[in-house]
């Protein structure tokens, strides 16, 4: 039998060389040292360099880092950021699993009209959701005004506003349209067949969650954990706006060592360590998962 010309023609235009995958992978491997490897590899020489004002020179010395880690302040402030992110990304989770979930198999007609208007609240500026938390908390905020003229109140409530709480409020809001969409994409996979054999085999609705749905949701659950906690623990703006005194966490340092102080090897020292803090975090994340076995189940409809 013979093959038609259109037939080698196709095989001939679609195989690949040993040496094709290498090149595919060269643009985005030239790409990544530009935009990541190369600014952490600044960052380190400038955190093992000796501080000038708003410069660095030689020689190399490791006192950014002793100073960094030992300046009282900035165990204060790791606490806050270590506090915001966890409680900004168990939040986030908390809430988006159950939204997930009904998007996935009990929102019927009504799953794209609330998707598309999960994926519009996204395109809302940053800062605008940040001065709108500030409209809502502050003295002369929605609640205030609100409590005072049903005369609950005499005064304003001051402790809505400019400490962790009114933080973390405003990066969940921020966070969670990001959360829901990651979560409800990992539901995708998960057959509504599945669900509907355990109800038969006699598990409640709180049983179905806990032995069939959370396990195979265990690592989108954890990915999208550690994306709002790094994000939200790293965060400067926020902090600075809606923060106060008792809600600054260390990108506001980071910020004011580099342009307040001009101390740019600590800038760059407490930059490396909370680059190795979220890495190890990411690591226990993933050990967790392997010790626990939920890295590897998967369903497929």
């Amino acid at each position: 039998m013979t093959t038609s010309p259109d037939a080698r023609i196709s095989r001939t235009a679609f195989s690949l060389s040993p040496r094709d995958p290498i090149a595919l992978a060269v643009p985005a491997a030239v790409g990544f040292a530009i935009l990541l490897a190369a600014p952490i590899a600044v960052f380190i020489a400038y955190s093992l360099l000796t501080a000038r004002l708003f410069a660095v020179a030689t020689p190399f010395t490791l006192d950014a880092y002793r100073r960094a880690l030992g300046y009282g302040l900035n165990g204060t402030l790791a606490l806050n950021s270590i506090a915001v992110g966890f409680l900004g990304a168990a939040a986030s989770v908390a809430l988006a699993l159950p939204v997930a979930y009904w998007l996935r198999y009990a929102a019927g007609r009504w799953q794209m009209p609330f998707l598309f208007v999960i994926t519009a609240s996204m395109f809302a500026s940053y800062l605008v959701r940040i001065y709108a938390w500030r409209t809502i908390l502050g003295a002369n905020g929605a609640i205030n005004q609100t409590l005072q003229g049903m005369r609950l109140i005499d005064a304003p409530l001051e402790f809505l506003i400019y400490n962790r709480l009114s933080v973390t409020l405003a990066l969940v809001h921020i966070f969670l349209p990001y959360v829901v969409l990651v979560l409800y994409a990992g539901f995708r996979p998960i057959a509504p067949a599945l669900l509907e054999a355990a109800q038969d085999l006699g598990a409640n609705a709180w049983r179905r969650w806990r032995r069939v749905v959370l396990p195979l949701i265990a690592a989108p659950a954890a990915t999208t954990f550690l994306f709002v906690f790094i994000l939200s623990a790293s965060d400067y703006v926020t902090p600075q706006l809606i923060g106060g005194t008792s809600g600054q966490m260390l990108g506001v340092q980071i910020q004011a060592n580099f342009k307040a102080v001009g101390d740019w090897p600590q800038g760059a020292a407490i930059s490396i360590l909370m680059l190795l803090a979220f890495l190890a975090s990411y690591a226990l994340t993933l050990a967790g998962l392997r010790v626990a076995r939920l890295d590897r189940i998967r369903w497929v409809d």
